[in-house]
Protein backbone atom coordinates (compact mmCIF):
# COMPACT_ATOMS: atom_id res chain seq x y z
CA UNK A 1 0.00 0.00 0.00
CA UNK A 2 1.31 3.42 -0.95
CA UNK A 3 0.80 5.70 2.00
CA UNK A 4 1.49 9.40 1.88
CA UNK A 5 -0.31 9.89 -1.43
CA UNK A 6 -1.09 13.59 -1.40
CA UNK A 7 -2.95 16.04 -3.63
CA UNK A 8 -1.62 19.44 -4.55
CA UNK A 9 -2.92 21.88 -1.91
CA UNK A 10 -4.93 24.02 -4.29
CA UNK A 11 -5.78 21.97 -7.39
CA UNK A 12 -7.23 18.59 -8.28
CA UNK A 13 -8.91 16.94 -11.23
CA UNK A 14 -12.57 16.05 -11.33
CA UNK A 15 -12.33 12.27 -11.36
CA UNK A 16 -14.93 9.53 -11.35
CA UNK A 17 -14.22 5.85 -11.75
CA UNK A 18 -12.21 6.88 -14.79
CA UNK A 19 -10.84 10.21 -15.94
CA UNK A 20 -13.18 10.43 -18.91
CA UNK A 21 -16.40 8.95 -17.58
CA UNK A 22 -17.85 9.97 -14.21
CA UNK A 23 -20.15 7.25 -12.94
CA UNK A 24 -23.38 8.63 -11.49
CA UNK A 25 -24.08 6.13 -8.74
CA UNK A 26 -26.65 8.39 -7.10
CA UNK A 27 -29.02 10.91 -8.62
CA UNK A 28 -27.48 14.31 -9.33
CA UNK A 29 -29.62 16.01 -6.73
CA UNK A 30 -28.44 14.61 -3.38
CA UNK A 31 -31.16 16.17 -1.26
CA UNK A 32 -33.46 13.17 -1.40
CA UNK A 33 -31.04 10.44 -2.39
CA UNK A 34 -29.14 9.70 0.81
CA UNK A 35 -29.67 10.45 4.48
CA UNK A 36 -25.92 10.41 5.05
CA UNK A 37 -25.20 13.28 2.68
CA UNK A 38 -28.00 15.58 3.84
CA UNK A 39 -25.71 17.16 6.42
CA UNK A 40 -23.26 17.96 3.62
CA UNK A 41 -26.12 19.37 1.52
CA UNK A 42 -27.00 21.77 4.31
CA UNK A 43 -23.41 22.94 4.66
CA UNK A 44 -23.08 23.33 0.90
CA UNK A 45 -26.29 25.37 0.75
CA UNK A 46 -25.54 27.61 3.73
CA UNK A 47 -21.77 28.09 3.43
CA UNK A 48 -20.22 26.92 0.17
CA UNK A 49 -22.84 28.07 -2.34
CA UNK A 50 -22.90 31.73 -1.17
CA UNK A 51 -19.09 31.92 -1.38
CA UNK A 52 -19.11 30.39 -4.85
CA UNK A 53 -21.79 32.81 -5.98
CA UNK A 54 -19.86 35.77 -4.52
CA UNK A 55 -17.00 34.91 -6.84
CA UNK A 56 -19.06 35.33 -10.01
CA UNK A 57 -19.00 39.18 -10.03
CA UNK A 58 -15.23 39.02 -9.45
CA UNK A 59 -14.86 36.76 -12.50
CA UNK A 60 -16.68 39.28 -14.69
CA UNK A 61 -14.66 42.13 -13.20
CA UNK A 62 -11.38 40.36 -14.00
CA UNK A 63 -12.50 39.83 -17.59
CA UNK A 64 -13.40 43.52 -17.93
CA UNK A 65 -10.01 44.53 -16.52
CA UNK A 66 -8.11 42.19 -18.84
CA UNK A 67 -7.08 39.69 -16.14
CA UNK A 68 -8.19 36.74 -18.25
CA UNK A 69 -6.13 34.06 -16.49
CA UNK A 70 -7.24 35.26 -13.04
CA UNK A 71 -10.85 35.23 -14.26
CA UNK A 72 -10.54 31.64 -15.46
CA UNK A 73 -9.00 30.48 -12.18
CA UNK A 74 -11.66 32.13 -10.03
CA UNK A 75 -14.42 30.79 -12.30
CA UNK A 76 -13.05 27.26 -11.84
CA UNK A 77 -12.53 27.65 -8.08
CA UNK A 78 -14.61 25.30 -5.95
CA UNK A 79 -16.29 23.58 -8.91
CA UNK A 80 -15.26 20.23 -7.43
CA UNK A 81 -15.58 19.26 -3.76
CA UNK A 82 -14.97 15.84 -2.26
CA UNK A 83 -16.05 15.01 1.29
CA UNK A 84 -14.92 11.91 3.18
CA UNK A 85 -17.15 10.27 5.80
CA UNK A 86 -15.53 8.68 8.82
CA UNK A 87 -17.88 6.57 10.90
CA UNK A 88 -17.52 7.71 14.47
CA UNK A 89 -13.89 8.66 13.90
CA UNK A 90 -12.26 12.06 14.01
CA UNK A 91 -8.74 13.40 13.67
CA UNK A 92 -6.64 12.92 16.78
CA UNK A 93 -3.10 12.70 18.09
CA UNK A 94 -0.36 11.46 15.83
CA UNK A 95 -2.47 11.94 12.69
CA UNK A 96 -4.76 9.03 13.65
CA UNK A 97 -8.55 9.45 13.81
CA UNK A 98 -9.31 10.28 17.45
CA UNK A 99 -5.89 8.91 18.32
CA UNK A 100 -7.32 5.50 17.40
CA UNK A 101 -10.19 5.81 19.90
CA UNK A 102 -13.76 5.57 18.51
CA UNK A 103 -15.84 8.76 18.75
CA UNK A 104 -19.59 9.18 18.65
CA UNK A 105 -21.28 10.14 15.39
CA UNK A 106 -20.02 10.41 11.82
CA UNK A 107 -17.45 12.96 10.77
CA UNK A 108 -17.52 14.61 7.33
CA UNK A 109 -14.32 16.33 6.23
CA UNK A 110 -13.34 18.05 3.01
CA UNK A 111 -10.90 15.66 1.32
CA UNK A 112 -10.22 17.24 -2.09
CA UNK A 113 -11.17 20.45 -3.88
CA UNK A 114 -9.95 22.76 -6.59
CA UNK A 115 -9.11 26.17 -5.14
CA UNK A 116 -7.71 29.05 -7.20
CA UNK A 117 -5.85 30.75 -4.30
CA UNK A 118 -6.53 34.21 -5.73
CA UNK A 119 -6.11 36.91 -3.07
CA UNK A 120 -9.57 38.37 -3.73
CA UNK A 121 -11.46 35.12 -4.33
CA UNK A 122 -14.29 34.98 -1.72
CA UNK A 123 -14.09 31.18 -1.56
CA UNK A 124 -10.34 31.07 -0.95
CA UNK A 125 -10.43 34.02 1.45
CA UNK A 126 -13.08 32.20 3.48
CA UNK A 127 -11.03 29.00 3.60
CA UNK A 128 -7.87 30.94 4.46
CA UNK A 129 -9.69 32.68 7.31
CA UNK A 130 -10.65 29.29 8.76
CA UNK A 131 -7.08 28.11 8.32
CA UNK A 132 -5.66 31.12 10.15
CA UNK A 133 -8.08 30.66 13.03
CA UNK A 134 -7.32 26.94 13.18
CA UNK A 135 -3.58 27.45 13.28
CA UNK A 136 -3.69 30.24 15.86
CA UNK A 137 -6.02 28.09 17.98
CA UNK A 138 -3.58 25.17 17.86
CA UNK A 139 -0.77 27.49 18.85
CA UNK A 140 -2.89 28.81 21.72
CA UNK A 141 -3.43 25.25 22.93
CA UNK A 142 0.33 24.98 23.23
CA UNK A 143 1.26 28.33 24.77
CA UNK A 144 -1.89 29.81 26.36
CA UNK A 145 -0.98 28.83 29.93
CA UNK A 146 2.46 30.43 29.68
CA UNK A 147 1.52 34.00 28.72
CA UNK A 148 -1.03 36.78 28.87
CA UNK A 149 -2.28 38.04 25.52
CA UNK A 150 -2.99 41.50 24.17
CA UNK A 151 -4.87 42.68 21.08
CA UNK A 152 -3.12 45.55 19.34
CA UNK A 153 -4.58 47.46 16.38
CA UNK A 154 -2.19 49.72 14.49
CA UNK A 155 -3.72 52.23 12.11
CA UNK A 156 -2.58 54.97 9.76
CA UNK A 157 -4.56 57.84 8.17
CA UNK A 158 -6.71 56.78 5.23
CA UNK A 159 -4.94 56.99 1.89
CA UNK A 160 -5.93 57.37 -1.75
CA UNK A 161 -5.63 54.67 -4.38
CA UNK A 162 -2.37 56.16 -5.65
CA UNK A 163 -0.92 56.14 -2.13
CA UNK A 164 -1.97 52.62 -1.08
CA UNK A 165 1.06 50.62 -2.22
CA UNK A 166 3.51 53.10 -0.71
CA UNK A 167 1.48 53.20 2.52
CA UNK A 168 1.56 49.40 2.80
CA UNK A 169 5.32 49.38 2.19
CA UNK A 170 5.81 52.00 4.91
CA UNK A 171 3.64 50.05 7.34
CA UNK A 172 5.74 46.93 6.79
CA UNK A 173 8.90 48.91 7.55
CA UNK A 174 7.18 50.61 10.49
CA UNK A 175 6.29 47.25 12.04
CA UNK A 176 9.93 46.13 11.85
CA UNK A 177 11.03 49.33 13.60
CA UNK A 178 8.34 48.95 16.27
CA UNK A 179 9.25 45.31 16.95
CA UNK A 180 12.89 46.33 17.43
CA UNK A 181 12.06 49.06 19.96
CA UNK A 182 13.61 48.27 23.34
CA UNK A 183 10.29 48.71 25.17
CA UNK A 184 8.58 46.31 22.77
CA UNK A 185 11.35 43.72 22.98
CA UNK A 186 11.35 43.87 26.78
CA UNK A 187 7.78 42.62 27.10
CA UNK A 188 6.60 41.01 23.85
CA UNK A 189 7.56 37.33 23.70
CA UNK A 190 5.73 36.56 20.47
CA UNK A 191 3.08 37.81 18.07
CA UNK A 192 0.65 37.01 15.30
CA UNK A 193 0.06 39.90 12.87
CA UNK A 194 -2.56 40.22 10.12
CA UNK A 195 -3.12 42.99 7.57
CA UNK A 196 -6.64 44.21 6.81
CA UNK A 197 -7.67 46.81 4.22
CA UNK A 198 -11.12 48.41 4.19
CA UNK A 199 -12.53 50.79 1.59
CA UNK A 200 -14.40 54.00 2.41
CA UNK A 201 -16.80 54.49 -0.48
CA UNK A 202 -17.94 57.95 0.64
CA UNK A 203 -14.41 59.40 0.79
CA UNK A 204 -12.99 57.06 -1.90
CA UNK A 205 -10.07 56.18 0.39
CA UNK A 206 -8.46 53.03 1.76
CA UNK A 207 -7.82 52.17 5.39
CA UNK A 208 -5.01 49.64 5.89
CA UNK A 209 -4.32 48.52 9.46
CA UNK A 210 -2.66 45.72 11.41
CA UNK A 211 -4.45 43.39 13.82
CA UNK A 212 -1.88 41.88 16.20
CA UNK A 213 -1.99 39.35 19.03
CA UNK A 214 0.88 39.88 21.46
CA UNK A 215 2.11 37.33 23.99
CA UNK A 216 3.47 38.98 27.16
CA UNK A 217 4.69 37.57 30.51
CA UNK A 218 2.14 36.68 33.18
CA UNK A 219 3.57 39.47 35.32
CA UNK A 220 3.12 42.10 32.58
CA UNK A 221 0.17 44.01 34.08
CA UNK A 222 1.93 44.46 37.44
CA UNK A 223 5.38 45.12 36.07
CA UNK A 224 7.26 48.36 35.48
CA UNK A 225 7.55 47.29 31.83
CA UNK A 226 3.79 47.76 31.37
CA UNK A 227 3.13 49.99 28.34
CA UNK A 228 0.24 52.46 28.45
CA UNK A 229 -1.92 53.11 25.36
CA UNK A 230 -0.40 56.58 24.78
CA UNK A 231 3.08 55.10 24.77
CA UNK A 232 2.00 52.50 22.17
CA UNK A 233 0.73 55.39 20.06
CA UNK A 234 4.00 57.32 20.45
CA UNK A 235 6.06 54.24 19.56
CA UNK A 236 3.96 53.63 16.44
CA UNK A 237 4.14 57.29 15.40
CA UNK A 238 7.91 57.18 15.76
CA UNK A 239 8.20 53.89 13.86
CA UNK A 240 6.10 55.32 11.02
CA UNK A 241 7.70 58.78 11.27
CA UNK A 242 4.18 60.18 11.18
CA UNK A 243 2.82 62.31 14.02
CA UNK A 244 -0.57 62.58 12.28
CA UNK A 245 -1.42 59.05 13.44
CA UNK A 246 -3.97 59.41 16.23
CA UNK A 247 -5.46 55.94 16.67
CA UNK A 248 -3.93 52.88 18.32
CA UNK A 249 -6.02 50.35 20.22
CA UNK A 250 -4.53 48.04 22.86
CA UNK A 251 -6.51 45.74 25.13
CA UNK A 252 -6.25 42.51 27.04
CA UNK A 253 -7.60 39.46 25.24
CA UNK A 254 -10.79 38.39 26.99
CA UNK A 255 -13.31 35.62 26.51
CA UNK A 256 -16.47 36.94 24.88
CA UNK A 257 -18.54 34.07 26.29
CA UNK A 258 -18.08 34.56 30.01
CA UNK A 259 -21.26 32.69 30.82
CA UNK A 260 -19.63 29.42 29.74
CA UNK A 261 -17.73 27.80 32.57
CA UNK A 262 -15.21 25.02 32.72
CA UNK A 263 -13.32 26.17 29.64
CA UNK A 264 -9.55 26.11 29.53
CA UNK A 265 -7.52 29.28 29.03
CA UNK A 266 -6.75 28.16 25.49
CA UNK A 267 -10.44 27.62 24.68
CA UNK A 268 -11.35 31.04 26.04
CA UNK A 269 -8.63 32.74 24.05
CA UNK A 270 -9.52 30.85 20.87
CA UNK A 271 -12.91 32.56 20.74
CA UNK A 272 -11.26 35.94 21.25
CA UNK A 273 -8.57 35.30 18.66
CA UNK A 274 -11.31 34.80 16.07
CA UNK A 275 -11.49 38.59 15.95
CA UNK A 276 -8.25 38.80 14.02
CA UNK A 277 -8.60 35.62 11.95
CA UNK A 278 -10.51 37.46 9.27
CA UNK A 279 -10.15 38.34 5.62
CA UNK A 280 -7.45 40.74 4.46
CA UNK A 281 -10.16 42.37 2.37
CA UNK A 282 -13.86 41.53 2.72
CA UNK A 283 -15.72 41.04 -0.55
CA UNK A 284 -18.20 43.74 0.49
CA UNK A 285 -15.31 46.21 0.23
CA UNK A 286 -14.69 45.58 -3.47
CA UNK A 287 -17.75 43.89 -5.02
CA UNK A 288 -20.61 46.30 -5.64
CA UNK A 289 -23.75 46.47 -7.77
CA UNK A 290 -22.01 49.32 -9.60
CA UNK A 291 -19.65 47.50 -11.98
CA UNK A 292 -17.60 50.64 -12.61
CA UNK A 293 -16.94 51.05 -8.88
CA UNK A 294 -16.08 47.36 -8.56
CA UNK A 295 -13.59 47.63 -11.41
CA UNK A 296 -12.00 50.71 -9.89
CA UNK A 297 -11.48 49.20 -6.44
CA UNK A 298 -10.34 45.80 -7.71
CA UNK A 299 -7.83 47.45 -10.06
CA UNK A 300 -6.32 49.13 -6.97
CA UNK A 301 -6.30 46.07 -4.70
CA UNK A 302 -4.80 43.57 -7.17
CA UNK A 303 -1.38 45.26 -7.45
CA UNK A 304 -1.47 46.36 -3.80
CA UNK A 305 -1.85 42.78 -2.53
CA UNK A 306 0.37 41.09 -5.12
CA UNK A 307 3.31 39.19 -3.56
CA UNK A 308 2.59 40.81 -0.20
CA UNK A 309 2.68 38.90 3.09
CA UNK A 310 -0.71 39.32 4.74
CA UNK A 311 -0.01 37.59 8.06
CA UNK A 312 3.02 36.48 10.03
CA UNK A 313 4.15 34.81 13.25
CA UNK A 314 7.03 35.85 15.49
CA UNK A 315 8.71 34.77 18.72
CA UNK A 316 6.87 32.09 20.70
CA UNK A 317 4.11 32.01 18.05
CA UNK A 318 6.63 31.18 15.32
CA UNK A 319 8.33 28.58 17.55
CA UNK A 320 4.98 26.89 18.28
CA UNK A 321 4.06 27.00 14.59
CA UNK A 322 7.28 25.16 13.78
CA UNK A 323 6.87 22.70 16.66
CA UNK A 324 3.36 21.81 15.49
CA UNK A 325 4.69 21.37 11.95
CA UNK A 326 1.98 23.62 10.52
CA UNK A 327 2.22 24.56 6.88
CA UNK A 328 2.33 28.08 5.45
CA UNK A 329 -0.75 30.06 6.50
CA UNK A 330 -1.15 31.81 3.17
CA UNK A 331 0.33 29.48 0.57
CA UNK A 332 -0.30 26.12 2.20
CA UNK A 333 -3.14 23.61 2.06
CA UNK A 334 -6.64 25.15 2.00
CA UNK A 335 -8.29 21.73 2.05
CA UNK A 336 -7.18 20.01 5.26
CA UNK A 337 -7.32 23.14 7.39
CA UNK A 338 -8.03 21.30 10.65
CA UNK A 339 -5.95 18.15 10.26
CA UNK A 340 -5.46 15.74 7.38
CA UNK A 341 -7.54 12.56 7.38
CA UNK A 342 -6.46 9.46 5.50
CA UNK A 343 -8.45 8.14 2.56
CA UNK A 344 -8.01 4.51 3.55
CA UNK A 345 -9.98 4.89 6.80
CA UNK A 346 -12.95 6.66 5.18
CA UNK A 347 -16.23 4.79 4.91
CA UNK A 348 -17.47 6.74 1.93
CA UNK A 349 -16.39 9.62 -0.27
CA UNK A 350 -18.98 12.03 -1.67
CA UNK A 351 -18.03 13.91 -4.83
CA UNK A 352 -19.86 17.12 -5.72
CA UNK A 353 -19.70 19.33 -8.79
CA UNK A 354 -20.90 22.89 -9.42
CA UNK A 355 -23.62 22.99 -12.07
CA UNK A 356 -26.29 25.57 -12.95
CA UNK A 357 -25.65 27.63 -9.82
CA UNK A 358 -25.72 24.79 -7.30
CA UNK A 359 -23.67 21.90 -5.97
CA UNK A 360 -24.87 18.48 -7.10
CA UNK A 361 -23.72 15.04 -6.05
CA UNK A 362 -21.72 13.38 -8.82
CA UNK A 363 -20.71 10.13 -7.19
CA UNK A 364 -20.45 8.18 -3.94
CA UNK A 365 -17.47 5.87 -3.58
CA UNK A 366 -17.70 3.08 -1.02
CA UNK A 367 -14.99 1.66 1.20
CA UNK A 368 -13.84 -1.21 -1.07
CA UNK A 369 -13.41 1.18 -3.98
CA UNK A 370 -11.68 3.76 -1.78
CA UNK A 371 -9.09 1.17 -0.76
CA UNK A 372 -8.60 0.12 -4.38
CA UNK A 373 -8.06 3.73 -5.42
CA UNK A 374 -5.77 4.33 -2.44
CA UNK A 375 -3.60 1.39 -3.45
CA UNK A 376 -3.13 2.63 -7.01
Amino acid sequence: MNVGKKEEPNRCELLGSSKDDVVHRIQDNCTTSSDKCQSIDKELEEKWTPKKQEGEPLVMCYYRLGYEEKAKRVADCGTFLEFARYGGMQEGAGGLPCGGVPCTGDSFKLHRANFCRDRLCPMCSWRRSYKIFGQVSQIMDLIADKYEFLFLTLTVPNCTADELINTLNNMAKGWIKLSRHKRFKAVVKGFFKALEITYNQTADTYHPHFHVVLAVPKSYFNSRDYIQRDEWLFMWQKAMNDSSITQVDIRKAKDKHKEKTGKTAAEKLASAVAEIAKYAVKSSDYLFEDEELTDKVVSVLVPALADRRLCSFGGCFAEAHKQLQLDDTENGDLIHIDGQLRSDVALQIYRYGWSCGAYKLIEVIYKANILAEYDE
